[in-house]
């Protein structure tokens, strides 16, 4: 499904100074990088943000994130390379829930898990 026609509800955003550039609804870590394959997120930009820039990462709610691969409603989440969404393996960090599912790459929205 298009980017635009997912609407969220981010209730929490925090600040990160962004090391590189970040594209929107990317998984971003708390260094302010894209977060690599399985790693824990500070949150999900809404926004592309600059390298150097003071990026605003979406740390509770719902948001949209781009994936990379078919994932069903109701799957936990992880990050995967570029900080795109994948499904979680057994014992990997989970970053958040599928709200909705996705056929091949593209978009959803996740619930964010703290």
């Amino acid at each position: 499904m298009a980017i635009n026609e997912k609407t969220y509800q981010p209730v929490q955003a925090l600040t990160v100074k962004a090391v590189e550039d970040l594209p929107a609804f990317r998984f971003v870590s708390h260094l302010g990088s894209l977060c690599a394959d399985g790693t824990r997120a500070l949150g999900v930009t809404e926004v592309d943000w600059l390298n150097g820039e003071n990026a605003s990462v979406v740390s509770l709610g719902t948001i949209a994130i781009e994936s990379t691969t078919t994932i069903p409603a109701g799957a936990d989440i992880t990050s995967a390379a570029e900080g795109k969404a994948r499904i979680a393996e057994s014992a990997e960090t989970v970053n958040g829930r599928s709200l909705d599912s996705v056929s091949g790459s593209g978009f959803l929205r996740i619930k964010i898990v703290p």
